[in-house]
């Protein structure tokens, strides 16, 4: 029986290339306001194959906004994504 060996896709490997300028790691969240839209069904292949790890989760305070009005606010957190770093 012949063994399959894994590639990463065209999506993981663009999210490969995006995380490596983020040093101190970087949220989904972040990465959207960048302009990247990646989903963690990508990802999470990503993390089990350890090549991306998770490191903890980074808080934003957000303005809740109605109809151009600031009304109040809110913090969201989202976990941060950084390369593995190899030796």
């Amino acid at each position: 029986m012949a063994q399959n060996t894994w590639k990463m896709n065209d999506t993981q490997k663009r999210f490969m290339e995006v995380l490596g300028q983020y040093a101190d790691g970087v949220t989904m969240f972040e990465l959207k306001l960048a302009g990247h839209d990646f989903k963690t069904g990508s990802i999470n292949t990503l993390i089990t194959k350890g090549l991306v790890v998770t490191d903890g989760e980074r808080e934003f305070a957000c303005d809740v906004v109605y109809n151009g009005v600031v009304v109040g606010k809110v913090t969201k957190s989202g976990k941060v994504y950084k390369l593995v770093q190899k030796d």
